[in-house]
């Protein structure tokens, strides 16, 4: 247990950095794709990070919001493979050229977190408790911190 608690620990700060590092000025200049693909993106960390300040106790759980926050980020990872048309690493994008090179891993990675995404929806729905939901939560942000690891520029 103490494990576990210490796996959550660091995958919870893990994905705080990751998403603090999300530059608001990155979009300056984004247009059309690569514009949707950033907003997209944005509004995906801001529901991980409503999601780990819960999961981290500085925040009051809240099903209802846990549901929001995960059907946001399940919306939006079904339209990742559409938000990254070949060719539109152009401009402020940061995207790296190995995704069209690995398409396949990368969509996979898509439905995997669309997938977690979904199942915290199911979990949350079902009223489960804030332990087993913080387990799915950190199996989602695995799959933010594998695409961005992969497949998104260092900063």
């Amino acid at each position: 247990m103490i494990e576990t608690t210490k796996h959550i620990s660091v995958m919870v700060m893990v994905l705080t950095f990751l998403l603090s590092a999300s530059n608001a000025s990155a979009h300056n200049g984004a247009k059309g794709v690569v514009k949707q693909r950033m907003d997209a993106m944005t509004e995906m960390a801001k529901a991980m990070k409503t999601m780990a300040q819960m999961v981290k106790g500085k925040r009051a759980f809240d099903p209802a919001l846990f549901i929001d926050k995960s059907e946001i980020i399940s919306g939006h990872s079904s339209r990742v493979p559409e938000l990254f048309p070949k060719g539109s690493i152009k401009g402020t994008s940061e995207a790296l050229p190995v995704i069209w090179k690995q398409w396949d891993d990368f969509v996979n990675i898509s439905e995997q977190t669309k997938k977690s995404a979904k199942e915290l929806v199911k979990m949350a729905q079902e009223g489960s408790a804030l332990r087993p939901l913080t387990k799915q939560f950190v199996k989602l942000s695995g799959g933010c911190k594998a695409c961005h690891k992969s497949y998104r520029k260092k900063k």
